[in-house]
């Protein structure tokens, strides 16, 4: 059986502390044109992930030294592995497996003993879905990291004036907590459709919206009328987030929600705080640079308060940017 051209060459990292198990499963894998990583135990496969970025993790819930959920979840919480597809396998006889192993974070599960034919299928199927999420974010279909990071490199080759704005949503992990996450997908759905409409309705030329994951969104317009944007865009969800709560949360203006250690706690509506860089003369020597301006940028705005644009103004002195904070207005 040949392997399949989009997963040749796919780099998968397998941990497996059985030595006959890691040599068979290792040897299929490559026989079916993957790149195979190899570590019998958690630690080393840890090490291999800070050296190297596979495309998919197989992972064996019995190991040595670390447990495999255990594993998982350091996994899916470092920042360079959380969007790597984890696989688990083990013998689905075990109860209360399958729960385990979505509560680690496990993107999907195989059982004991290995079938070829099935552990291909079940990579190949991670790895799509994966490389789709990296090009469109499935919730909303806005592009995702990759296109907005190749976007963002063409506008700083390009070399003119343009300004991105990098959007996040106050208070918005409360609400989830208070109406769920299905709730909490409809409000991030109209905020792609708010961020949309003020692009259209203030005249951007050539915009472009991209959506980073959970509440976080960016997007670029003409530095001329990006403050003016950013305002609109605070202010329509000001005007409507009230629309996403019940009505006795509605008429009391928030709600309530009890804290670990038995307190309770008063949240209201949840807020917007927008980061606005201007890039006009001077260009970011790089994509990350820009990103990295843009989260400190949005560290500060949501550290004045919520309804927060702040804008950063790039200019080809060598003094720190110009900054002003506006509330909305």
């Amino acid at each position: 059986m040949s392997a399949d051209r989009s997963t040749t060459r796919c780099k998968v990292l397998l941990v497996e502390d059985t030595k006959t198990l890691l040599q068979m499963v290792s040897m299929t894998l490559e026989e079916r044109g993957y790149a195979v990583l190899k570590a019998s135990n958690g630690i080393t496969a840890l090490e291999l992930l800070g050296e190297h970025t596979p495309e998919v993790v197989v992972l064996d819930i019995n190991l040595p030294d670390i447990d495999g959920f255990e594993l998982c979840k350091r996994i899916k919480a470092g920042p360079r592995s959380r969007n790597i597809p984890v696989l688990m396998m083990t013998d689905m006889g075990k109860s209360g497996f399958e729960i385990m192993s979505i509560e680690a974070g496990a993107d999907d599960f195989i059982p004991k003993p290995i079938d070829p034919l099935v552990l291909d299928a079940r990579i190949q199927m991670v790895v799509r879905r994966m490389r789709r999420e990296r090009f469109a974010n499935a919730l909303t279909g806005l592009p995702a990291n990759a296109l907005t990071e190749e976007r963002l490199g063409f506008l700083i080759t390009r070399g003119k004036p343009f300004a991105v704005s990098f959007v996040d949503i106050d208070g918005f992990e409360a609400f989830n907590r208070r109406y769920g996450h299905d709730r909490g997908d409809l409000v991030i759905r109209h905020l792609s459709g708010l961020i949309g409409e003020a692009l259209s309705f203030n005249g951007a030329s050539d915009p472009f919206i991209g959506h980073l994951g959970g509440d976080d969104f960016i997007f670029v317009s003409d530095p001329e009328n990006s403050e003016r944007i950013a305002k609109s865009i605070v202010h329509g969800f000001e005007l409507s987030i009230m629309d996403f709560f019940d009505d006795e949360d509605r008429a009391h203006g928030g709600f309530n929600l009890k804290k670990r250690n038995g307190d309770v706690k008063r949240y209201g509506p949840p807020t917007i705080s927008i980061a606005v860089v201007n890039v006009t003369d001077q260009m970011p020597g790089s994509v990350v640079s820009l990103m990295d301006a843009g989260a400190e940028l949005l560290r500060y705005a949501k550290q004045a308060g919520g309804d927060t644009v702040v804008v950063e103004r790039r200019s080809d002195d060598k003094g720190p940017a110009e900054r002003t904070t506006s509330e909305n207005e």
